[in-house]
């Protein structure tokens, strides 16, 4: 597919320009007690971002998971400080391999999760809204190329018309699967396994910079740059682009035929989640240092699942909204929303034996209103 079709097909149209301050530091507000404000060409049809309801009768309310978290010896943080070794963070190869962890000290916890299909969550309360799906695409999802030119047009879509941004970009993506994990899906990725560790994708300074990467030439380990070379994949501005509302949103489902059973995805609801909670975790790349959160146990954490998840259904999760009520740097004049970003998961949880193992792919988005 040529350049110019995939970006027709990547991109959409809404017009919101919003005004907002630039600074790219900033400091922990006395108001940040929790994470949404607590004190405070297979795809013919555009995909119906509508909330999807269980096939089966057999899901309970609540279930027992084990997820892993940081212990109480690990330091907590909003802000990373960008040394080597970090205080707690990891060296990344370009397959997404951990080589070198730092300051990591994982304490597995027993936790009671919700049944999320029984509560009416959405992505700007709770930062998590479950999607009917247009029919599976029969597609090879550890190939990159087709993955690029198939997939990632149908979850910008699906996000497009989820929230009303007006532009709509998949930037990156990761396939797991036990079974075939290390397997290559070319352009120097591999398969990865489920990730039983609680996280977040990006903290603030990471999510600001994400966006002005986007508005360069992708880097070597970037996902886009088969299609694009030396092209940006969005060609505006960044500091325009960062006075606006802007989120990235997880795309994320099934690839099974079977319904998941084994580590499925758990979503931490945000409104549980004090600041003292949150420990900031480096990622040193080759070409850059990434950050993300990682998190301690809170005994008012509450968590959801989304049992037997099929593959004609989604999840979509924030990983990070320039407008929630955790954001230190909201574009102005653009109405707050509660839920900033989520943490997750996988989750052990009680399975038949002969269940199946999960196969999930999960597609960064980033939608500029």
């Amino acid at each position: 597919m040529g350049i110019h079709s995939m970006r027709g097909d990547i991109f959409s149209s809404d017009a919101n320009r919003l005004a907002a301050p630039n600074s790219d530091k900033f400091a922990a507000a006395p108001g940040m007690e929790s994470l949404n404000g607590a004190s405070e060409e297979c795809c013919p049809e555009t995909p119906t971002a509508t909330p999807t309801t269980p096939t089966t009768a057999t899901i309970t309310t609540t279930t027992t998971a084990v997820v892993n978290y940081q212990s109480p010896n690990v330091p907590t943080g909003l802000f990373a400080e960008y040394t080597y070794p970090p205080k707690v963070g990891v060296r990344r190869d370009r397959l997404g391999n951990d080589v070198e962890v730092f300051g990591i000290d994982v304490q597995p916890v027993s936790v009671e999760v919700s049944n999320g299909r029984e509560e009416d969550l959405d992505l700007d309360q709770h930062a998590v809204q479950l999607v009917a799906l247009p029919p599976y695409l029969p597609l090879d999802y550890c190939e990159l190329d087709q993955v690029l030119s198939e997939y990632y047009p149908e979850c910008c879509r699906l996000v497009q018309q989820a929230t009303g941004a007006r532009q709509v970009i998949a930037f990156d993506h990761n396939v797991r699967s036990e079974a075939r994990k290390g397997e290559s899906m070319g352009g120097g990725f591999a398969v990865q396994p489920p990730l039983p560790l609680v996280h977040g994708d990006y903290t603030e300074a990471s999510a600001r910079q994400r966006l002005r990467d986007l508005t360069r030439p992708p880097k070597q380990n970037d996902t886009l740059r088969s299609i694009l070379g030396e092209k940006p994949p969005l060609e505006e501005d960044p500091e325009e682009l960062l006075q606006r509302r802007f989120c990235i949103i997880n795309v994320w489902r099934s690839l099974a035929p079977e319904p998941i059973e084994r580590m499925p995805l758990g979503i931490l609801s945000p409104g549980s989640v004090p600041s003292d909670d949150i420990v900031v975790h480096e990622i040193h790349y080759e070409d850059r240092i990434g950050e993300n959160y990682n998190a301690r146990h809170g005994s008012g954490h509450k968590w959801w699942m989304f049992p037997r998840m099929h593959r004609e259904e989604a999840l979509l999760f924030k990983c990070w909204d320039s407008a929630g009520s955790f954001a230190q740097h909201p574009p102005a004049g653009v109405a707050r929303v509660p839920a900033t970003f989520a943490f997750h998961s996988a989750l052990e949880v009680p399975a038949r034996p002969d269940a199946p193992a999960r196969e999930s792919i999960e597609v960064r988005t980033i939608a500029i209103f």
